[in-house]
């Protein structure tokens, strides 16, 4: 009987990130707009839905960042010797004209 592998559950994809990243923007524009709208329908206003479209909107950014963490700067390694060929490397340099 064969067994199959066991898949390490902890390791996720970058479609599981994108897509937990791309619910929690859209779940907090909509909860805080949602609430904004209420608070609108209730009070007989019409400021609330906007300011809850950007309190979702700069919540769930923050979620995001606290989630994921900040984006790390790029690197700036350069290529080391040993990853570049040498320059005698090419077998027509060694030969005689």
């Amino acid at each position: 009987m064969k067994m199959r592998a066991r898949v390490d559950s902890t390791k996720k994809s970058g479609t599981d990130e994108g897509l937990a990243v791309l619910a929690t923007l859209i779940g907090g524009f909509v909860v805080w707009g949602g609430i904004g709208w209420l608070l609108d329908h209730w009070w007989g206003t019409k400021f609330l839905t906007p300011v809850g479209l950007i309190v979702g909107m700069a919540l769930g950014i923050y979620a995001v960042v606290a989630r994921n963490g900040p984006v790390p700067p790029p690197s700036t390694k350069r290529p080391t010797d040993l990853e570049r060929p040498s320059p005698a490397s090419d077998p027509r340099e060694n030969e005689c004209p």
